[in-house]
């Protein structure tokens, strides 16, 4: 049995949306291609003398993308983060054979390892999905011990299948 306790900070849910949002590697191939063609396109409206309402909107999209990802995004999580109460209470999870575990001082739920759709994983957490839109946050500060995050990437393998890269 792996033991995880710990408060979860509002850094951890930036982290974990980045993460959820993360593309699959082909969509990083995709990305760059029109990440590129984007900023040749830009670069032919700024130094073409026939600057147009179509290069100002181009220009706005590219800048209000970037704000998204940068300003919004963040902004929007942390204040989640502190409306909703329950997720800033310590909490305690359990994996065993029976599936995972979660407590905290209001109660405790047991989801059996069926339930999980999928897994992803970076070097700071562990997101378990019951859907494609909803998910455990593990953060691995809050392994009493880095070889134990390593033992449940290793237990998710077998419980859940690959993971999600």
């Amino acid at each position: 049995m792996i033991e995880v306790k710990g408060v979860f900070q509002p850094s951890d849910y930036v982290r974990a949306q980045y993460l959820h949002i993360r593309p699959r590697p082909l969509y990083k191939v995709l990305g760059a291609i029109v990440l590129i063609l984007f900023l040749w396109a830009a670069w032919l409206a700024l130094t073409s003398d026939d600057f147009g309402a179509f290069d100002v909107l181009f220009l706005v999209t590219i800048i209000a993308f970037v704000l998204n990802f940068t300003v919004y995004i963040p902004w929007k999580t942390r204040r989640v983060y502190r409306q909703q109460k329950a997720l800033q209470r310590e909490l305690s999870f359990k994996f065993d054979d029976a599936g995972v575990s979660v407590s905290n001082e209001n109660g405790q739920s047991v989801t059996p390892w069926d339930d999980y759709l999928k897994w992803k994983q970076n070097d700071r957490l562990i997101l378990l999905y019951l859907s494609d839109c909803m998910y455990h946050m593990l953060p691995k500060r809050m392994f009493a011990e880095s070889a134990d995050f390593n033992r449940l990437g290793e237990l998710l393998i077998r419980r859940i299948g690959k993971k999600i890269p």
